[in-house]
Parts: C-alpha cells; sequence; structure tokens
C-alpha cells in the first residue's frame, strides 16, 4: 500500500497540482493512517469515504470552491461501480458522478484498478457522460513489472456524437519513498490536454440561431441559405453576422453545425428563445450574441467580446437655424443697447448735418431737418448721399458717418450670414424622460429585442416612453411598428418624428436616403446605453474554455473585425463643412413683409400729403 499511497500523492501534487482530495475508498484503518501521516507532512488536506453498501453522493458532499478538487476512487472496492454509473436504492434511481456530469474540469479523478481489466474501464466509461474538459485518470496496476500504468479517458460528448477515448500516458514506479516516471506512453505530456482534444473531427455541433425576415414555416434549407447570404446586411443584422463570424470557427474546430432555428433571443431575460435552448441543453452554443446582464449571469458566463449593440430614438431637427425665422431674427445680431446707440448717433448726425447745411448756404436753398435725418439714415444703410456738406469739417464729420456705418453693416451682415448657413440646431430634448413627456410621434422598428425591451423594462423613463407613446399610441399598428428603411425614409421627410432603432440596422438607411449636412441635423437619444453584446455559454459548460481560445484567436487575426466591420454600421460621419446650403427668398419673408407694410404707410403718408396740399390751396 506504501508504493499506492506515493502514487496518490504524486499525482495530486507534482502531475495535478492539488493540494485536496476526496478519497473513496474500502480499505482498513492502518492503510488509512499511513495515507494520512504522509499526506500530512507534505500538506495534502484528505477527506475518507467508505464505500457502503448505501453509496451516494448528497447534493452537498461534492460541492467545493476550490478551482479543482482532487477525487480518488478504488474500483476494486464492490460498491465504486454505483459511485462511477449508478445507484439503485429502494427501487430509486439516484443519480451518481456520471449522472451529475462530474466528469468536469473541476474535478480530477483518480480511478484506481489493480487488475488489467480493460472490459471494467469501458463499463464504467463507455457511456458515461465525460466531456472535453474532463480529468480523468485510470490506473493500472502492471502484473509483471508491479508499476502504474496511467491512462487518460475523456469523450468529447456523447451528445454530439463523440466515443470514449483512452489514451495511454505514462508508466509509473513507485517505491516506499517516492514516485517517478518510469517512461512516458504517448506526448500528452508535452501539450495542454484542451490542445491534445481541440479538434471534433466527424462531430455535429449543435448550435441555436435567430431568424425573425422569414417565418419559421420556412424550410430549414432555406433559412439556413438566408442566413449565409450576404446580400441586404439590413436583414437580422445581428443573427446574419453571428451566422458569418461562427463559420471560421466550425472551420478552426473541424466539426459540422446542426442549427436549431428560433425567432427570438428570449421572451425575457433567461426564459424562451434561444436562452432556453442553452440552459436546457438543446444546444452547447449560441450564433448570436447576448448581452450579459445580472439575471444571466445567473446561468451564463461571457467568453469574448463580439459586437457593440445600440439602440436609439431619432428625430430630425430644422434645417438651420433660419429654419421658421421671425421678424426679430434680424435684430438679434446687436443688442437693444447697441441698436439705441447706432439710432441715436444717426439722429444727431442729421441734426450737425442740418446745422453745417444753414452755415453752409445762407443764400441757397437749405434742406430741411427731417431731409437731412434722411440722408444721414441713407448712410448708415450704406447706401450713400446725394448732398455732402462743403466745408473741411462737415466732410470729415460725414467721412466718419460713413466708416462708422460701414464697420456696423459688415459685422451685421456677417451674423446674419452666419446663422443662415450654421450648424444645425439640435433639439431641447436630451433624455428619455423628455421624450416621453413630449408632443413627438414615435415609430418603433419591429424588431423582437427592441420590442421586448421596451416592454420588459424596469427603468422608469423606458416604462414612461412605452407607456405614453407606444401603449398609449393612437396610431395605426402599420405607422407605429414601421420597417427600417420606412422608418428612416418617414424620418427624413417629417420634422418631429421619432424613430426607435437600432444602430446596426437604421445607419444602413440613413446613409442611403439622406444628405450628408441632412446627416448632422439628425438628434440620437440613447434608449439603453451603448454596450457590448458576448459570447455567452452555460456555467459549467465543457465547451467554454475550447470556444473562448478559438475565438480569441480569431480576434487576434482579425477575422472576427473583417466581419464585423462589413455587417455593422457603428457610426455617421456629419460633413457639415463640406456642402453647399441654398439660402433662398424664403428666409427672408419676415423682411418683405416689413418693406409691405413701409410701403403701405408711406403710401398712406403720400395720401395725407396730397389732400393736406389740396386744402391748402382751396383755403
Amino acid at each position: 500500500m506504501w508504493q499506492l499511497h506515493n502514487l496518490i500523492l504524486y499525482n495530486l501534487l507534482d502531475m495535478a497540482k492539488l493540494s485536496h482530495v476526496l478519497i473513496f475508498h474500502c480499505w482498513s484503518m492502518d492503510s488509512l493512517a499511513q495515507l494520512a501521516q504522509l499526506a500530512q507532512a507534505r500538506n495534502v488536506l484528505t477527506q475518507f469515504k467508505l464505500l457502503h453498501s448505501e453509496v451516494q453522493l448528497k447534493d452537498d458532499s461534492l460541492k467545493h470552491n476550490l478551482l479543482k478538487l482532487g477525487i480518488f476512487v478504488d474500483i476494486n472496492c464492490n460498491r465504486s461501480g454505483e459511485l462511477l454509473d449508478m445507484a439503485k436504492i429502494n427501487n430509486n434511481i439516484i443519480p451518481q458522478a456520471s449522472e451529475r456530469k462530474l466528469f468536469n474540469h473541476r474535478y480530477h479523478w483518480v480511478i484506481y484498478d489493480r487488475s488489467m481489466n480493460y472490459s471494467k474501464m469501458e463499463t464504467h466509461f463507455g457511456q458515461a457522460q465525460m466531456y472535453i474538459s474532463a480529468d480523468v485518470t485510470y490506473v493500472m496496476r502492471d502484473t509483471f513489472s508491479t508499476n502504474f500504468i496511467l491512462y487518460d479517458l475523456y469523450n468529447k460528448g456523447g451528445q454530439i456524437g463523440g466515443k470514449l477515448n483512452i489514451t495511454a500516458d505514462r508508466e509509473i514506479t513507485c517505491n516506499e519513498q517516492e514516485c517517478r516516471v518510469q517512461r512516458y506512453l504517448s506526448n500528452l505530456h508535452k501539450r495542454n490536454p484542451l490542445q491534445h482534444r481541440k479538434s471534433l473531427t466527424g462531430l455535429t455541433f449543435r448550435v441555436t440561431a435567430v431568424v425573425n425576415a422569414l417565418p419559421l414555416t420556412t424550410s430549414k434549407e432555406k433559412l439556413i441559405a438566408f442566413m449565409a447570404n450576404e446580400e441586404h446586411v439590413y436583414l437580422d443584422t445581428y443573427a446574419r453576422f453571428g451566422y458569418h463570424a461562427r463559420q471560421p470557427l466550425r472551420d478552426m474546430l473541424d466539426c459540422k453545425f446542426e442549427y436549431v432555428i428560433k425567432d427570438r433571443w428570449t421572451d425575457g431575460n433567461v426564459s424562451g428563445g434561444m436562452s432556453e435552448d442553452l440552459i436546457t441543453g438543446v444546444a452547447e452554443m449560441s450564433a448570436v450574441p447576448f448581452i450579459y446582464s445580472f439575471e444571466r449571469a445567473l446561468f451564463f458566463q461571457p467568453l469574448t467580446r463580439f459586437s457593440v449593440f445600440g439602440e436609439i430614438c431619432m428625430f430630425r431637427s430644422p434645417r438651420s437655424a433660419s429654419a421658421g425665422l421671425g421678424a426679430t431674427e434680424f435684430l438679434q445680431p446687436f443688442s437693444g443697447g447697441v441698436w439705441l446707440t447706432f439710432g441715436l448717433l444717426i439722429l444727431l448726425s442729421g441734426c450737425l448735418l442740418w446745422v453745417t447745411f444753414i452755415m453752409e448756404r445762407r443764400c441757397e436753398w437749405k434742406p430741411s431737418l427731417l431731409t437731412s435725418c434722411l440722408l444721414s439714415f441713407g448712410t448708415g444703410c450704406i447706401q450713400g448721399a446725394w448732398l455732402t456738406p462743403r466745408s473741411m469739417g462737415g466732410r470729415m464729420a460725414f467721412y466718419a458717418l460713413m466708416l462708422t456705418s460701414f464697420l456696423m453693416y459688415n459685422y451685421y451682415t456677417s451674423i446674419v450670414v452666419s446663422k443662415l448657413l450654421g450648424q444645425p440646431v439640435k433639439s431641447s430634448i436630451r433624455t428619455i424622460q423628455q421624450l416621453a413627456d413630449s408632443n413627438l410621434e414615435v415609430g418603433v422598428e419591429p424588431a423582437p429585442y427592441t420590442r421586448v425591451y421596451l416592454k420588459t423594462s424596469e427603468k422608469p423613463d423606458v416604462r414612461s416612453l412605452y407607456q405614453n407613446k407606444v401603449a398609449g399610441s393612437k396610431l395605426s399598428p402599420d405607422r407605429l411598428y414601421m420597417t427600417t428603411e420606412d422608418g428612416v425614409k418617414w424620418l427624413k421627410d417629417h420634422a418631429g418624428f421619432v424613430y426607435i432603432t437600432s444602430v446596426a440596422t437604421a445607419y444602413e438607411f440613413v446613409r442611403k436616403h439622406f444628405l450628408p449636412h441632412q446627416i448632422c441635423e439628425l438628434n440620437e437619444i440613447p434608449l439603453r446605453d451603448d454596450t457590448r453584446t458576448h459570447t455567452l455559454m452555460v456555467k459549467m459548460s465543457p465547451y467554454a474554455e475550447l470556444i473562448k481560445l478559438s475565438e480569441l484567436r480569431m480576434l487576434e487575426t482579425g477575422i472576427h473585425f473583417k466581419h464585423e466591420r462589413y455587417w455593422m454600421r457603428t457610426k455617421l460621419h456629419c460633413y457639415q463643412r463640406n456642402y453647399t446650403v441654398a439660402v433662398g427668398l424664403e428666409y427672408a419673408a419676415p423682411l418683405f413683409l416689413l418693406l409691405l407694410a413701409a410701403m403701405i404707410i408711406c403710401v398712406g403718408v403720400l395720401g395725407l400729403e396730397v389732400i393736406w396740399h389740396r386744402h391748402t390751396i382751396l383755403h
């Protein structure tokens, strides 16, 4: 027994690098005392369980918080088979190690068989639920040399067509002091076990996928052909992107994919759709990514980053600041104080001109005070003057007035033009709650993830938006739920219309139908924070590490980003300085109205003058 005890400690400490072991045995107390003494001397924590007549693995007997737990089973004991397979006690089938899927990466199993009986090995492990991540070492005693032969046992997955694989690893010779390797029987020691098992040649991997553009009643061949098609990237963008991104993974694993087609990701967070297929074991992985949430963290583990996912509320702003220009817009370049000062300056200049004309034209015709003020006003409007002072001082004063008017005019016109051709004015609506409280109409992209999020979100602002704009909408279903292209077209033609959509699908049509400067006029409010989607697999999945390493390899080589750049449109370019804006006469409509009013007043004044003139002649 000393040799066996040393082998157990050698396998745990030197090979598996573990310090905790659970031993199922049928040995005498003396043998257990020897093993416990050796383990204590090497700082190995041991726990012993006797294989009695009723062998059961209680629900908490193998639970642990360690990275890996070592388990030793003496298969020569009478009840060891029931521990590894199934136990029938009181006519009840009690699942044991195999049925409870304990042959995984969190347990290091050492199965000891003192005889060279391969049939016993195949009996216990031929149909056992072993996976590619299994860490099972089967130890046999060579009857001739009394050395120990170690075999590596694993199955790449019986549910995907895998068979039991038995590989001779090494021959160990032990004495009462130590153990050492007599010889290696294969090259397993040269690489990580996962590197030897990474090829799934001849196996069929079950993959769940989603299709919304076609009904599920469509034949499976047409659904797969639709996902494989690279045209019309706006149809089921995320689903088809995931399908194409998984094809290099399939080639790396050298296996086949069998697709389970669904019409939605999930009904909530973990129920229904693809998520339920993963949890119940219908599929090993999904072709499309998921958003990692707290509820999903209870069942899933994230492997790698897949893509950026964002949903936004888009609506169009006026084309420029001049849209809806009022009569007061042309007064805004200057403050009221500046306008008052300029008006007083023109009035003062008119009075000074009138005094100057009186002094210069004593014996000639002299313009009246009103005429002098009109001359000053015309000079202030850069219209020139038909009568100017003759003296040097008067002309210098007139030049000063013209220079002041020139500076004021240029400053004024530059501000007005900059407003006409300036950057679009963004809406004051910046949050979801403000949008929910506004009077804007809302349309929704009929994508399942958008509709489910609006209905099930627990955020107060999103719930308010759903209640006010979706559930309480008076629009017809055709207007409320519009296809992506129709929604973007309606958004372009109707200011104040809000379209809720995903970034990847909408941006394709925005680029197609919007002019470059119109893109700058779009307002965007995130429906949910931009987040990254991940490849998710159920916790304790035996394929998680293999898929993770394969996808990291694709990220490093740029294969994944190649597909992402083709399928995802996550950025709009605003070229606000590289376009020409046509400013028509409609922008000066308030000024024309003002001119019309002035002409009417002038005609009225002219009529009053005619009447006064006739009245003066008659009397």
